[in-house]
């Protein structure tokens, strides 16, 4: 045997994957085990081009040099992939265990969640006299929202109750659509239902605090609860009432399963867990002074200043790795200068840390993806980063594989977490985290490590692409490191000749100005990760709407952004406004924000026979922008 196993995952269930890591590595510890861990971010909401990068993650993985597999195929948000990764491992001859999703001749284990779903509705009829409910589910034709809500709905008729298709939501396992659900429910001419089930408890989360926002009481107005036990349902007020899926032995008894296969000691292939109802204080029980919920929180609130801590290091750790990496003229030398870095900043990962980088696609910067990224994970990789409690760590890479942790030492344990990175469809490299769990706790904000690491060396192979083309293409120095966009020094050598050539022909230009609103309320509240994720969207929107020669884009201050269009008229100027306006409201809609945001938007089109100089139209577009502002504010003054 190997002693290794290689296990695939998704980023955005941590808690539950947390909580499996457990019972993982009780099993591996006994039986002296590498854990292999391969994550992805996949979604429902996320692109296509998007999720493929992400999902490539899973061919990253050898299967030849693992004893077994094991795939958590109902947190994967891609049934079809769960399936042909567990399909391609038995074809290969690879023992596979699927966690909470059945292929046909693939071996399983799952929780019983009828049974804790069950109780739970039965002890809101019962214990808590509710009459009429209302079931929020995940994403529509997934699994689980399927199953959950067939028992919530026997449950019920089994009382006498029904369960009205006006009472049925689906909110994507998302905040945002959870929301609006609440919204919805409120707003109704009809009374509110007695109790919300919700199909997992981040959604939950999001319905008590749209509730509590409009000025409900919870449990006395209405009872809400969730599914799956995630940390913060029970650090949260009012604690959820929720379903435990004990995820712990789901871990262990994967693991046990898969070896029991390996060794031949099994002709089981299908192994339930039983999940359990947990009673928190949303439905009205726990609620006395001294509760473990209680506890919980005086704990959690103890280590508050711990946590604000690590996200101020955060920050400014990802503030020195872009310096590191943008300060440099070449891949060799940003090597250097990230070793440099992460050899002196190494509390963030405890200095356990891997990026393997396919350094071809930075020394060939001229190539598209397309022509240099087709290979994704059969390429080579070279360790741009490999640390072991701090210290150069490039013996642990197999030289045959160019993979860190495929050299087994016998009786140690470590598990291993690989994480993709991309552009689009196409992946460069991936990171690899060793041993701390807690690197894929909310608190350690993996994903937005990755995605910045991301627009980083995105912007370095950018910044050498520009190096090496020819000089006319120098104008592309003048480009906001942040967005793309133009910076504000660029204004005189690229956009004045557009209002110019506009006079030439004696047509009009568009001068437009466009600033988020409440910018400052974002920062201040949420922290400047995400305003400038608000100004990259912004940028983002202005890039796609403006695709042609004769318009560019400004970042022309913090948060200000220049339109400026030769030849335009206004049809074309209320195009590109409402071009950004959709662009922003899609990207609120995905949800990966914690506030959605507009922006304001003022124009004018210039007179080719009038002796205005460009700054007289930037001035006048600016003041347009600043009424639109102003009655934005006084329409929104609750904020």
């Amino acid at each position: 045997m190997k002693h290794r196993i290689a296990i695939y995952s998704n980023g955005y269930n941590g808690s539950i994957t947390l909580k499996a890591i457990e019972g993982i590595k009780r099993y591996s510890t006994a039986n002296d085990l590498d854990v292999h861990f391969y994550i992805s971010f996949a979604a429902n909401n996320r692109s296509d081009a998007t999720n493929k990068g992400q999902l490539n993650i899973y061919d990253l993985a050898k299967l030849e040099e693992y004893d077994g597999l094991i795939v958590f195929s109902n947190l994967l948000n891609n049934i079809p992939t769960a399936e042909k990764l567990c399909m391609r491992a038995k074809e290969q001859g690879v023992p596979v265990v699927s966690i909470g999703m059945k292929f046909d001749g693939i071996a399983y284990v799952g929780n019983n969640n009828e049974e804790g779903m069950k109780n739970l509705v039965e002890h809101l009829v019962t214990d808590h006299n509710v009459k009429r409910l209302a079931y929020l589910g995940g994403a529509r034709e997934h699994v689980d929202t399927i199953d959950r809500e067939r028992v919530v709905r026997n449950v019920l008729e089994s009382h006498g109750i029904e369960l009205s298709s006006d009472d049925i939501g689906y909110g994507d396992w998302t905040p945002e659509k959870s929301v609006e659900f609440a919204d919805k429910l409120i707003d109704s001419e009809n009374a509110l239902p007695d109790a919300i089930v919700c199909a997992n408890d981040i959604m939950a989360l999001a319905v008590i605090n749209r509730f509590i926002e409009r000025g409900f009481n919870l449990p006395a107005d209405i009872i809400v609860t969730g599914f799956d036990n995630i940390e913060e349902s029970g650090i949260s007020y009012p604690a959820l009432t929720t379903v435990d899926q004990d995820y712990e032995t789901i871990g262990y008894e994967s693991c046990k399963l898969l070896y029991e296969i390996v060794e031949g000691k099994t002709d089981s292939l299908d192994v339930s867990v039983a999940s359990k109802l947990v009673l928190g204080e949303s439905c009205g029980c726990n609620t006395e002074a001294d509760n473990q919920y209680n506890i919980r929180r005086r704990k959690y609130c103890s280590g508050i200043h711990a946590k604000n801590n690590q996200s101020s290091y955060f920050n400014r750790f990802m503030r020195g790795e872009r310096n590191a990496i943008l300060e440099s003229t070449d891949y060799d030398d940003m090597k250097v200068n990230l070793r440099k870095y992460y050899h002196s900043n190494n509390e963030y990962f405890r200095g356990n840390f891997f990026l393997m980088l396919n350094k071809y696609y930075f020394e060939d910067a001229v190539s598209e993806e397309f022509e240099c990224l087709s290979e994704c994970y059969e390429a080579d990789f070279d360790a741009a980063v490999a640390l072991r409690n701090g210290e150069d760590a490039d013996e642990l890479i197999d030289k045959r594989l160019r993979m860190p942790g495929f050299i087994k030492k016998k009786g140690e344990q470590h598990l291993y977490f690989f994480y993709p990175l991309q552009n689009a469809e196409y992946n460069y490299g991936y990171v690899v985290f060793v041993d701390g769990t807690t690197v894929i706790q909310e608190d350690y904000r993996v994903y937005e490590y990755l995605e910045k690491m991301e627009q980083t060396l995105l912007h370095f192979r950018i910044t050498i692409r520009l190096e090496m083309v020819n000089k006319e293409l120098r104008y592309m120095y003048d480009r906001d490191p942040m967005t793309g966009l133009y910076n504000r020094f660029c204004f005189v050598s690229h956009a004045v000749p557009l209002i110019d050539e506009s006079k030439v022909h004696r047509k009009s230009a568009m001068i437009m100005f466009a600033d988020i609103n409440d910018l400052k309320l974002i920062n201040d509240k949420y922290g400047h990760v995400f305003g400038d994720k608000a100004i990259i969207t912004v940028a983002a929107g202005i890039k796609e709407s403006i695709n042609n020669d004769n318009a560019i884009g400004i970042r022309y201050g913090g948060d200000e952004f220049l339109i400026i269009a030769a030849n335009a008229n206004k049809q074309y100027a209320e195009n590109i406004r409402r071009s950004i306006n959709a662009y922003i409201e899609k990207e609120n809609d995905l949800g990966f924000n914690p506030v959605r945001f507009s922006v304001s938007i003022g124009y004018v089109l210039s007179d080719p026979k009038s002796d205005k100089s460009v700054t007289d139209y930037v001035d006048e577009a600016d003041k347009l922008m600043y009424e639109i502002k102003n009655e934005y504010h006084k329409n929104n003054q609750s904020n």
